[in-house]
C-alpha cells in the first residue's frame, strides 16, 4: 500500500511543493501539473481509507458533483481520477484564506461583511440543491475567501444525493457537528433544509464569534442542539439588529419545515435585514411595472391639452339657443310675438325670407369651417398626445437595469463572471484594462493578463443588454457592468 504523500514528492505528473489541508478524508497539497504547466489544489484520499469503498464513492462523487456545477463559488474541476491505487482530485488554486482562519485573524465580521459572505455560499448551495445534492458538511474551513472576498464552497466529497442514503455507514454522523441540524444528528434523510441551518450557523458565528451551541462535549453540543432554545446573536453582539435575529434564528429552527426553503432566500431575508429594506420586491417603486403615486394625474395625455377647446368646431357639438349665435336679431324678433297684417306683414315676410336666406347661407359657412378645420385640431390634438405618452413611458425606459448573460455572478468592483473557468481576479483585470482603452459600452477587443494561471488572454468586448460582455482566453466570459 502506499504511504501518505509528502511534499516535495511526485504524483504522476504532478509535484507536490507544499501541504494546504489535511482532513477526514486526505490531504490537499499546492502542486504544479507538469504536464499543463500550471499550478494547481490536488486533493489526495489517504492511503488508509482508499480500501473503503464507502469512502472511495464519496471522493468520486466529490469530483461528479463539482464537475457538474458550473456555479462561480464552486471551485472549478480540472480532472480527477486514480493513480497508482490513489484516487485525486485536480482543482483550481485558490489564494486566500478559509473562515476558519478569518475568524481566528479578524474576530467577528461586520453584519454587512458577514452576509455578503453568506450571499455567496448560498448562490453554491441552491446550484447543488438543483440537482439533488446536499453538501451536509457547510462550515467556516469549507468556505475559502479570496483578498477580495469573493468566497468558494469547497468539499462535497461527502455531498450526499437524494437518493443514496447508503453513503453514509450506520452509526457514523457524518460533517461537523457543531454545524449539524437536529435531524442530521438522527441519521435520517436530509434534504437542502439541512444546509440552510449549517449555513445559518456559520452566519451566526461571523456575527458573534462563537458557535450557536459550544460545548466541552460532542455529547453536550448535541443535547444543546436538540434541545435548547435557539439563541439570539445579539445576545452576543450588540451590533446585530432584531431583524437579523429574526433570520438567524429562523434559519436555526429545529423543524426543517419551519427554516427558509432555500439558501437564497435565506440570504436575501438576511440582506434585507441588514440594508432595512423590505424582502418583497413588490414594494420597490422604482421596478418597471409597478404603480404610479397616488395623485399622478398629469401622466394623463388628455388632461394635459386644451385643444378640442381652442376651436369653434366642437362647440357646434353641444345644441346651443338660437340667440347664440350671430343670427341673435332672428331669435329676437321670432321671440318678440305674432307676426304684423297687411303691408306691414309683407315687409316682414320678405324680411324674415331674406334674415333666413342670410342664416341659411352662415350656416353652411360654419359647416364649412367645422369640416375644414377639424382634421387640423384632430391632428394637432394627435400631435400633442403622442408627445404625452413619449413623455410617460420614456422614464419608465430608462429604469430597465442592465441584464447580464445567465448564471452571471458579481464578483463585485462592476464586473461578474459568466461561466466557472473565469475567476474574479482575472475579471476584475478584463474591466480595468477595457476602461482604460475607451469609453464604457464601446465594441474592442483587448488583451488582459490572468494573476490566477500568470498568463495574458485576448478578449472581445461587446455591448450586450446594457453591459459589456467580454469572451476569449479559455472559454472566459467577464461581464462588464
Amino acid at each position: 500500500m502506499i504511504v501518505l504523500m509528502d511534499v516535495g514528492s511526485q504524483f504522476g505528473p504532478y509535484r507536490l511543493d507544499a501541504l494546504v489541508g489535511r482532513g477526514g478524508m486526505g490531504q490537499v497539497f499546492r502542486a504544479h501539473d507538469t504536464v499543463r504547466d500550471r499550478e494547481v489544489a490536488l486533493k489526495l484520499l489517504k492511503t488508509d481509507l482508499a480500501a473503503d469503498e464507502t469512502f472511495q464513492e464519496r471522493f468520486r462523487r466529490e469530483s461528479q458533483t463539482a464537475a457538474r456545477l458550473g456555479e462561480p463559488h464552486i471551485i472549478p474541476i480540472h480532472d480527477y481520477g486514480e493513480i497508482d491505487g490513489v484516487l485525486y482530485l485536480d482543482m483550481r488554486l485558490v489564494d486566500g484564506r478559509d473562515l476558519r482562519e478569518v475568524l481566528r485573524g479578524d474576530g467577528p465580521m461586520a453584519p454587512s461583511a458577514a452576509v455578503a459572505l453568506v450571499e455567496q455560499v448560498a448562490s453554491a448551495l441552491d446550484a447543488a440543491h438543483a440537482v439533488g445534492l446536499v453538501h451536509r458538511d457547510v462550515k467556516p474551513e469549507n468556505v475559502l475567501v479570496t483578498p477580495n472576498g469573493f468566497a468558494y464552497l469547497v468539499d462535497f466529497g461527502i455531498a450526499h444525493h437524494a437518493g443514496d442514503a447508503h453513503l453514509t455507514r450506520t452509526g457514523t454522523a457524518v460533517g461537523s457537528i457543531a454545524y449539524m441540524a437536529p435531524e442530521q444528528l438522527d441519521n435520517v434523510p436530509v434534504g437542502p433544509a439541512s444546509d440552510v441551518y449549517s449555513l445559518a450557523a456559520v452566519l451566526f458565528e461571523l456575527l458573534t464569534g462563537r458557535q450557536p451551541y459550544p460545548g466541552d462535549s460532542v455529547s453536550a453540543v448535541v443535547k444543546a442542539t436538540v434541545l435548547s432554545a435557539v439563541p439570539a446573536p445579539s445576545s452576543i453582539s450588540p451590533v446585530v439588529t432584531s431583524a437579523l435575529d429574526a433570520v438567524v434564528m429562523r434559519g436555526l429552527a429545529k423543524s426543517p419545515g419551519e427554516r427558509y426553503r432555500s439558501a437564497g432566500e435565506f440570504a436575501a431575508a438576511a440582506r434585507a435585514a441588514v440594508e432595512g429594506t423590505p424582502l418583497n420586491p413588490a414594494f420597490d417603486a422604482t421596478q418597471i411595472g409597478a404603480p404610479l403615486p397616488s395623485g399622478t394625474k398629469n401622466f394623463s395625455g388628455p388632461q394635459q391639452f386644451s385643444g378640442p377647446q381652442q376651436f369653434s368646431g366642437p362647440q357646434l357639438a353641444n345644441p346651443i339657443p338660437p340667440q347664440g349665435y350671430p343670427g341673435q336679431p332672428y331669435g329676437a324678433a321670432y321671440m318678440g310675438g305674432p307676426p304684423a297684417q297687411g303691408d306691414d306683414g309683407r315687409t316682414l315676410n320678405i324680411v324674415l325670407a331674406i334674415i333666413a336666406a342670410v342664416l341659411i347661407v352662415a350656416l353652411i359657412g360654419l359647416a364649412v369651417y367645422w369640416f375644414g378645420f377639424r382634421d387640423s385640431a384632430t391632428a394637432t390634438t394627435s400631435s400633442s398626445s403622442t408627445t404625452t405618452i413619449t413623455n410617460t413611458v420614456q422614464p419608465q425606459t430608462q429604469t430597465v437595469a442592465p441584464t447580464p448573460p445567465p448564471g452571471t455572478s458579481s464578483c463585485g468592483g462592476g464586473v461578474g463572471v459568466a461561466t466557472s473557468v473565469t475567476s474574479c481576479e482575472f475579471a476584475a483585470n478584463v474591466g480595468a484594462v477595457y476602461l482604460q482603452e475607451g469609453q464604457k459600452g464601446e465594441a474592442r477587443t483587448i488583451v488582459a493578463s490572468s494573476p490566477v494561471t500568470g498568463q495574458a488572454y485576448t478578449m472581445s468586448c461587446t455591448p450586450e443588454n446594457g453591459v459589456v460582455v467580454c469572451r476569449g482566453g479559455n472559454n472566459a466570459v467577464v461581464v462588464i457592468y
